[in-house]
């Protein structure tokens, strides 16, 4: 047995323990997580506890959201198949960055099969960037038009609210011309979720024919509602919207999320007035956190609004909570995939 393998099964015996708490030293182990301490931590995993396996995974997308030399993607795509629920949504959401196109036709029966409502909702939205890559020509048109027409199909479907509402936000980023009617219908229920979930696709559409619609919602007195009109201001680029921006700003003390939100939309609004007011908010700021989400909000101006959404403020009022003792074990659920599927090539040293 190498060396690695023996340090490997330390780690193994460790996330076992559930008398100690898991050494967060060795969270970072299960990075670009080799083929042969892949299949020992196979042969451990259905026996570890869901609450250890929920809270590595949740410790793992913190790394992960901070730094993106590592990769969990291996140990992610293991869990795809796990028994229960939680988990396997926390494994959709590790692959978040990944980028294989082999993942679209997993997402897809996960979305269209999976016994848990929860689950569908998370594949729905990570087909979100292969709906992206179709845009951008980076997936092959087959692909592309298999992707749009089951997400289509699903946002149209009898499938539960939260599934066809994220299936709707990922058909945000598509350009085909049914899309804009679906969003439309969305609004035109005021049911605060679909009119968020309208919103949340406006603003990855790029269609300013949207642009009065979002300013309208910055009138809403449901703070859901406005937390997305201010995002999808943001994410359109709306320069209409600097002025309102910035009042709502003045008027907001309490609410630390809307006020990121702003902070952020204003930063990819960009200009000379919104760089000076996020400069007199730094030098008037006594809140470390806000002073450092200032700090990167004037850094994403400077760079012409190239950093990455803030997806962290993202407002989703029924996103399941992984910590509730009440979420079932999903035990004895067929397996939607093979997981030799997922693994690496077997005759690899």
């Amino acid at each position: 047995m190498s060396e690695n393998t023996t340090n490997f099964t330390h780690i193994l015996e460790a996330l076992a323990n559930y008398d100690q708490p898991f050494p967060p030293r060795m969270l970072r182990s299960f990075s670009d997580i080799p083929l042969p301490q892949l299949r020992l931590l196979r042969t451990v995993w259905p026996e570890i506890k869901r609450e250890r396996k929920i809270s590595l995974f949740e410790d793992l997308e913190t790394i992960a959201e901070s730094d993106t030399l590592v990769s969990f993607d291996e140990l992610a795509k293991m869990a795809l198949v796990d028994a229960d629920s939680a988990v396997r949504v926390l494994a959709i959401r590790l692959l978040w960055e990944c980028e294989e196109t082999r993942l679209l036709p997993l997402f897809t029966d996960m979305m269209l099969s999976d016994p848990a409502e929860d689950v569908r909702a998370a594949a729905a939205s990570a087909l979100g960037k292969f709906v992206l890559f179709g845009e951008l020509d980076a997936i092959p048109e087959t692909m592309k038009i298999a992707n749009l027409q089951n997400l289509l199909d699903v946002t149209s479907g009898e499938d539960l609210p939260m599934v066809r509402r994220r299936a709707l936000e990922s058909l945000g980023f598509s350009s085909h011309q049914k899309i804009p009617e679906l969003i439309q219908t969305a609004l035109s229920t005021n049911e605060t979720q679909w009119v968020t979930s309208a919103l949340y696709a406006i603003g990855r559409s790029a269609d300013e024919r949207w642009s009065d619609t979002v300013l309208q919602c910055f009138d809403s007195n449901d703070s859901e509602i406005l937390f997305e009109a201010i995002r999808a201001a943001g994410e359109l680029q709306l320069e209409e919207a600097r002025d309102l921006l910035i009042d709502k700003l003045d008027e907001t003390n309490e609410d630390q999320e809307l006020r990121f939100a702003i902070i952020w939309s204003l930063s990819q609004i960009g200009g000379e007035i919104s760089k000076k007011k996020l400069e007199e908010l730094l030098e008037k700021s006594t809140d470390d956190e806000e002073i450092d989400w200032v700090e990167k909000a004037l850094e994403n101006i400077e760079l012409g609004g190239q950093l990455e959404s803030m997806e962290m403020l993202e407002y989703d009022p029924d996103e399941t909570d992984l910590d509730d003792e009440d979420l079932e074990d999903d035990e004895g659920e067929d397996d939607l995939l093979e997981l030799d599927e997922l693994d690496q090539d077997e005759d690899e040293n």
